[in-house]
């Protein structure tokens, strides 16, 4: 069996193979001119890419992402604070009106469960249109363009 000689070269341009494995391939590399082909390329590649240097932005465009980045964290939190305490106040205003309708006994039954039922469903819309439209807000592919 063979061994995969390939999977050797990035450690040995690293230095990190043992000195047994390193005498192992260097004898390889003598005697497989393909391998010691792309240990050559990966040595230029290497090369290459260890002389790149990251390109540095001036502090303007750092300042406006981290701006852009804190209103846009502040926002969602408003608008998760927002919808949090909108469904307490439509859950607490249905609980009331529920226990109103059940109280009051002068009103036929079916009349007290459809306002009921009505409520509930209104409430429900309510709260789905609103999760809604803050997934799409935070979602949209369009809203940084500008008309």
């Amino acid at each position: 069996m063979t061994k995969n000689w390939k999977i050797f070269i990035s450690g040995y341009l690293d230095d990190e193979l043992d000195p047994q494995e390193r005498a192992e391939f260097e004898r390889e590399l003598a005697k497989n001119p393909s391998l010691a082909k792309e240990l050559a390329d990966m040595k230029s590649i290497q090369e290459v890419t260890g002389s790149m240097k990251l390109k540095d932005f001036p502090d303007q465009i750092w300042e406006r992402y981290w701006d852009d980045t804190y209103n846009r964290l502040e926002r969602n939190i408003g608008w998760f604070f927002f919808s949090i305490g909108a469904m307490i106040l439509m859950a607490g205003g249905l609980y009331k009106l529920a226990l109103s309708l059940l109280d009051d006994a002068g009103e036929p039954l079916w009349i007290r469960l459809a306002i009921g039922i009505g409520c509930s469903g209104l409430g429900i819309l309510f709260i789905s249109v609103l999760r809604e439209r803050l997934f799409m807000r935070q979602r949209d592919p369009y809203r940084e363009v500008k008309r």
